[in-house]
């Protein structure tokens, strides 16, 4: 029995909204080998499974960070090439941008207009150029935030950072979203239901359950600060 095996598989199933008779079509096996597998029984269809849920089996096998392909599936972009370690006395060619990284902060009365304080103690990530012009990103509008909790494991660590893109604040049903959420930061899988109903879903799901936050009190409570278009960190190593 591999109990944490099915668990992955399950949760990420479910983080992409597909049913098990869904996975079971695109793995070629019955509904009843997928409720089993996801039990905790063995499986010889790791490769397919991990195929039809766009991540690897590395993965499913072992945990830890969230791989590239699954990142790319929630919308995320994957600068692989594109992110940069410098030194912080170096000296940044044209071909480099440094991006600092920021607290935010949420000013009182309607609205809650956030407000940024670059975080000077901590050094600042780098990003090619050519990288901010293919995702039609304005490098003038991204900020980089540090994760708090476990509510977005494997996907987030405690301790890593994001990159959140300030002008796409419109809502893309399951893509990552920094937001607003009362007086805190919040960092979530977004969607949004015809009468306006918002869902705000974690990757630690055994955990944390799905929120659903009524449209009255969206409104009132919720802000969509950015979506998060890159991560770095230890991946909670």
């Amino acid at each position: 029995m591999n109990i944490e095996l099915g668990q992955r598989i399950r949760k990420r199933r479910e983080l992409l909204g597909m049913t098990q008779d869904q996975l079971a079509q695109r793995v070629g096996c019955s509904q009843p080998a997928i409720k089993k597998i996801e039990a905790g029984g063995n499986t010889r269809l790791l490769i397919e499974i991990a195929h039809a849920l766009d991540t690897s089996a590395e993965w499913l096998k072992n945990g830890g960070a969230m791989p590239m392909e699954a990142r790319e599936s929630v919308g995320m972009a994957s600068p692989y090439g594109a992110v940069h370690a410098a030194h912080p006395e170096d000296e940044l060619d044209d071909d480099w941008l440094a991006v600092p990284e920021s607290k935010v902060a949420f000013s009182a009365g309607p609205g809650y207009v956030p407000t940024f304080e670059l975080v000077d103690e901590r050094e600042p990530v780098t990003y090619r150029r050519s990288w901010f012009q293919k995702e039609h990103i304005n490098p003038k509008r991204v900020r980089r935030f540090r994760v708090v909790g476990d509510s977005m494991e494997p996907f987030l660590f405690a301790g890593d950072s994001i990159l959140v893109n300030l002008d796409e604040t419109n809502i893309v049903d399951g893509r990552v979203y920094a937001i607003r959420y009362g007086d805190d930061l919040r960092v979530k899988i977004l969607s949004r239901r015809l009468d306006g109903t918002l869902t705000l879903r974690s990757f630690n799901s055994e955990k944390y359950k799905d929120e659903e936050v009524p449209a009255t009190i969206a409104a009132e409570q919720i802000a969509v600060i950015g979506r998060v278009r890159d991560k770095s960190g230890t991946g909670g190593l």
